[in-house]
């Protein structure tokens, strides 16, 4: 299982959550190659780690380095033991998907092992280092990244434009409630807009229709229930791929203009391109 930040232990463990090993660094340099349509993922790099302590009990086989792998979305979590420090771990279709966690994990692997760094905290006494088979060595940070077809999907797929003719002229109105988000506009409306998004001059929809949208999109994730909704999935997976989180003290406007990649600075190369 990963160790987060606010695990806590009995004994020194070497990671970037604690100050049990001073300065010292156990952590891995990462590589994702991901073909999305495929659904398949190749994870490799390499650990680096400069306690001589804790490479001497990997080294005499008193301890393993491994990398776990979890992905919440599929249920799958693995933990694969390392007989080097680099490494290349090859995932099938259908066993990643969604928001995925690699960390390094050094453990016990037998009764006894002592810890010998000289870089342990001295407040540390004597039989805290002895440690038992299982026992946590060292764990780097949590590497994160975003598995899956959703977060290269346009933002544009997530909504549906609905007529409505009780809708006031120049009016829209937002619905969260179904797979896509519900732009309801005025028939005359409706028939601008998509004669708009066949033409050169599609991208002014983006700040003035789809940005609020947006917004009201985001708005709407800080809070529970849309969850299941094919268009919080998707805006969920582009926030985590462009490492946006959205909380109580998230900017909607600054998110939304992310993930839309800049939709005034489109607008205004797009009226430089008429005026040529």
């Amino acid at each position: 299982m990963l160790i987060r930040p606010t695990t806590a232990f009995a004994h020194p463990v070497l990671s970037p959550y604690t100050d049990d090993y001073g300065d010292r660094i156990f952590d891995i340099s990462l590589q994702i190659e991901e073909a999305p349509e495929a659904g398949e993922v190749v994870l490799s790099g390499h650990y680096v780690l400069d306690d001589a302590g804790v490479a001497e009990l990997i080294q005499s086989s008193q301890a393993t380095v491994g990398i776990v792998v979890e992905s919440l979305e599929t249920y799958f979590q693995t933990f694969v033991p390392l007989s080097g420090t680099a490494f290349t771990l090859e995932f099938k279709r259908g066993e990643l998907r969604g928001r995925v966690a690699i960390q390094a994990i050094v453990a016990a692997a037998q009764d006894g092992a002592a810890l010998r760094s000289p870089h342990i905290a001295p407040d540390y006494p004597d039989h805290t280092r002895a440690l038992q088979a299982g026992h946590v060595v060292a764990a780097s940070r949590i590497h994160w990244f975003e598995a899956g077809l959703d977060k290269l999907l346009p933002m544009e797929s997530v909504f549906r434009l609905i007529a409505n003719d009780e809708m006031e002229p120049g009016m829209f109105q937002i619905g969260l409630d179904t797979e896509a988000i519900q732009i309801e506009v005025n028939r005359k409306l409706y028939d601008t807009i998509y004669g708009i998004r066949g033409s050169s001059i599609r991208d002014i929809l983006l700040p003035s229709l789809f940005l609020p949208a947006v917004m009201n999109a985001l708005d709407a994730m800080r809070t529970s229930g849309s969850e299941g909704l094919r268009w919080h999935r998707v805006i969920e997976a582009r926030c985590r791929n462009e490492g946006i989180t959205i909380d109580a003290n998230t900017d909607l406007a600054w998110a939304a203009q992310r993930l839309l990649e800049g939709p005034l600075g489109l607008l205004a190369t797009l009226f430089n391109e008429e005026d040529k």
